[in-house]
């Protein structure tokens, strides 16, 4: 960037750390302004499920280790990019998981009874979690990669916050199903 004179504008850390194409930093404030890479966001969620699957003893917070509500809202709300959030996250899932595990374990549903408000206290409404859970389900079922464009259909009817919702989880199914998938297989 340069000012009028052609100087070169210094620009703070975090502001330094959102344009380096290797940092993790996916939004900033500027003034009363909230900016976001919403390619960033969709990264961080990769690089935490591919961490998770690697260590699911090392605790995760979305929050703090993922995605900001802010950025999340921004991605959802601003940029209209919900089904391609929820997209995104159960094809990183399935991927990580074919990867790694049998297909035959990978590919078997969730039950019905995966409910992660009582495994996780998780402050998530049914629909959502319903949603969520036959979305995971379908995905793990597929060959290929969802579109963002058949996961608008499921998302049509939900809030943003709903939609938030679906997206966290997906994240935490993914976590259930990948401690399940080392249990089963003893692989660590």
């Amino acid at each position: 960037m340069t000012i009028d004179h052609g100087e070169p504008q210094y620009l703070d850390r975090e502001a330094q750390e959102l344009l380096d194409p290797h940092h993790h930093r996916a939004s900033l404030h500027v003034g009363d302004q909230f900016v976001v890479d919403p390619g960033q966001v969709l990264e961080n969620i990769a690089m935490a499920m591919e961490r998770l699957d690697l260590d699911t003893s090392t605790p995760v917070s979305i929050e703090e280790d993922v995605a900001t509500l802010e950025e999340l809202v921004a991605v959802v709300d601003h940029f209209d990019r919900g089904a391609e959030l929820v997209a995104h996250t159960l094809n990183t899932a399935a991927r990580v998981m074919n990867a790694r595990y049998p297909a035959e374990l990978v590919r078997h549903p969730l039950p019905p009874d995966c409910d992660l408000r009582r495994l996780f206290h998780a402050d998530v409404d049914e629909r959502s979690q319903d949603t969520a859970r036959a979305l995971f389900n379908q995905r793990l079922a597929r060959l290929s990669d969802v579109r963002d464009t058949e996961i608008a259909v499921d998302l049509d009817e939900l809030t943003s916050q709903q939609r938030i919702e679906v997206f966290m989880a997906i994240f935490f199914l993914y976590g259930t199903k990948v401690g399940a998938l080392q249990n089963r297989t003893g692989i660590r």
